[in-house]
């Protein structure tokens, strides 16, 4: 097989990318904006000694499970990758990709529960970050898919479209004003989807932004629900889009939110999750799992702001949080405060070390829910989990792979009960999973 060749061939499965699968003498080729099942001619873009990648020259066949994309850059810029499936079909790939994770590294079979998807799959996000550049007049966009070239748009079909109209209208204040912005880097919008309050963060190379006191105030008046406008001062020539230095333009430096009964106040650094209506279904699902009783004493490690700790203080006896963000904490502290809540006990401290403690304290943990980054558990926490011996362990994952890295690495303690996947990110290939676990 060689570089540009093209081939009749038929999808036979997906990777966890999404990207279509095809085989053809025992060579496999990885096609995108493919479904399992279509037929197409592809073209050989990149080709290895055991694979190769393509891209779909002509349909022969076509699937029932294929739409069109609502978005008119969706098969170029990288942010949505599946928005070419049905959602239905969405929600079987994300079932189909946990359950053969799961099966590949354990001899047990298990029962994934259905995926819990959304009624409205669309405009879900409340958070958007979004770069700027002026190579060619002011701009703003999402990048190409595996590359830095800016794909500019005017609606994004998953986030709010306040977030839209405000980008919209950061461009056209500048070009009116004949002013370009050329240090402004990224524009970071969050929006409270009950509260409706509305946070602006420019992210800047300098201490001062163009036309500074005349954007804030345009902002404001023609955006109500705008409660905080933010400059993020950034010099570093990296991609951490966040830098160190965050300068307040308005009274106000953070906006609320309410998730379920609760009410929780957020900055511009802190963690919380981008689909509210999801993360109360994700949320639920995890104390559900945690059956906690009213004698019991909970762990939320990788804690954030507190979202996870909050749910559980209403049923346990006793919740402690470890996160190593010291904003997030501070945070989480004043959440618990605003929502009149005594049983929390927050610490600063990385998920291992916090965990160490509690094992030389000899703190007995009745359950513990862990919501890590993608990379998951590191080997030191995974031990003092095991060493603190919860009776119950509670798993929300957003990288299934490395969820069941972990529950391979844990099943000497604890037995898999339950395993719900959670579609958290529409028009994606990701997917949030909770696990219950038992200890032996």
């Amino acid at each position: 097989m060689e570089k540009n060749e093209i081939l009749r061939l038929t999808a036979v499965d997906y990777t966890e990318q999404g990207l279509a699968v095809c085989k053809v003498d025992g060579f496999v080729v990885f096609v995108k904006d493919m479904l399992v099942g279509e037929e197409a001619d592809v073209q050989l873009l990149k080709v290895n000694k055991k694979l190769a990648y393509g891209r779909v020259k002509e349909f022969i066949t076509k699937s029932k499970d294929r739409v069109v994309p609502t978005c008119p850059i969706a098969y170029s810029c990288g942010g949505c990758q599946v928005q070419h499936m049905s959602y239905e079909h969405q929600l079987y790939f994300k079932h189909n990709h946990v359950k053969h994770l799961f099966d590949r590294s354990f001899e047990q079979k298990f029962d994934i529960l259905p995926v819990i998807g959304m009624e409205n799959p669309w405009m879900y996000r409340n958070k958007s970050q979004v770069p700027f550049e002026t190579k060619k007049g002011l701009t703003y966009g999402f990048y190409r898919s595996h590359s830095h070239d800016i794909l500019p748009f005017e609606t994004c079909f998953i986030q709010n479209d306040d977030s839209n109209k405000i980008l919209a209208f950061i461009k056209d204040f500048y070009v009116e004003h004949e002013v370009t912005p050329e240090d402004l880097r990224h524009v970071l919008i969050k929006k409270g989807i009950v509260s409706e309050e509305i946070m602006v963060v420019f992210i800047h190379k300098n201490k001062h932004l163009p036309l500074q006191d005349e954007i804030v105030e345009a902002l404001k008046e023609t955006f109500p629900n705008i409660k905080a406008i933010l400059l993020n001062v950034n010099p570093a020539d990296d991609n951490v889009i966040l830098g160190k230095k965050t300068i307040q333009l308005t009274k106000e430096s953070k906006i609320t939110d309410q998730l379920g009964d609760f009410t929780f106040q957020i900055s511009a650094n802190s963690f919380y999750q981008v689909n509210p209506v999801q993360a109360k279904k994700l949320y639920e699902t995890a104390i559900d799992f945690a059956n906690i009783q009213s004698h019991e004493i909970v762990l939320d490690l990788y804690c954030g702001i507190g979202t996870i700790a909050l749910f559980a203080s209403e049923k346990a006896k006793k919740v402690y949080g470890a996160e190593i963000n010291p904003q997030a904490i501070d945070d989480a502290r004043i959440n618990a405060e605003i929502n009149n809540i005594s049983n929390i006990e927050f610490v600063v401290a990385d998920a291992a070390i916090a965990t160490k403690m509690l094992v030389e304290n000899n703190v007995k943990m009745d359950v513990i829910v862990v919501d890590p980054p993608r990379k998951g558990l590191d080997q030191d926490t995974i031990d003092a989990i095991k060493t603190l011996e919860p009776s119950r362990l509670v798993y929300v994952s957003c990288d299934p792979s490395t969820l069941v890295r972990d529950c391979v690495l844990l099943q000497d303690k604890y037995n898999i009960e339950r395993i719900q996947p959670v579609d958290m990110f529409p028009q994606t290939f990701h997917v949030e999973t909770v696990v219950l676990m038992s200890r032996v």
